[in-house]
């Protein structure tokens, strides 16, 4: 991870709406049949997130991502990432932040463990990838996105 463009620590207090432009009003396209970068009210670690960005999970061994376009006008994502209390439990996932091809930021999350809050430089870029994929454990049938970018924002 560059530190200098990309920030992970666990998340504490937070808004828990976004408090710029809400990252899911830029989403371009999406590989994912679920709601991957669809606007969703989500619950991680007991707060609940409205207006967060759904983050649908790839389980067949191919990553689900969204891209969303940017064009040039924002410095800075910032958020809470985390998974919903529906995510299976031996469940493991790594989503990452791509930003114009150059991954930023990578974390690897489970149910159990505690959402992070999330800082991805995006100064001049034209767009920013979320890709998420399964590293371990099964996925079950869900009617929402096993994860979330609770209060994601472009500033």
């Amino acid at each position: 991870m560059d530190t200098k463009a990309a920030a992970v620590a666990p998340a504490e207090q937070s808004s828990a709406t976004p408090t710029g432009t809400p990252l899911y009003t830029r989403l371009a396209t999406s590989s994912a049949v679920g709601g991957t970068g669809q606007a969703l009210t989500a619950s991680l670690a007991g707060i609940t997130y409205r207006s967060a960005t759904g983050v649908w999970i790839g389980c067949e061994g191919t990553a689900s991502t969204a891209v969303y376009r940017l064009n040039g006008e924002f410095s800075k994502l910032t958020g809470v990432l985390g998974l919903q209390p529906h995510t299976p439990s031996d469940l493991q996932v790594r989503i990452s932040f791509i930003v114009d091809g150059d991954s930023r930021l990578s974390a690897v999350l489970t149910r159990n463990g505690q959402p992070e809050k999330i800082s991805v430089s995006v100064a001049g870029a034209r767009s920013v990838t979320v890709s998420a994929l399964a590293i371990d454990g099964e996925c079950a049938p869900a009617p929402a996105p096993y994860g979330a970018i609770g209060a994601a924002s472009l500033t």
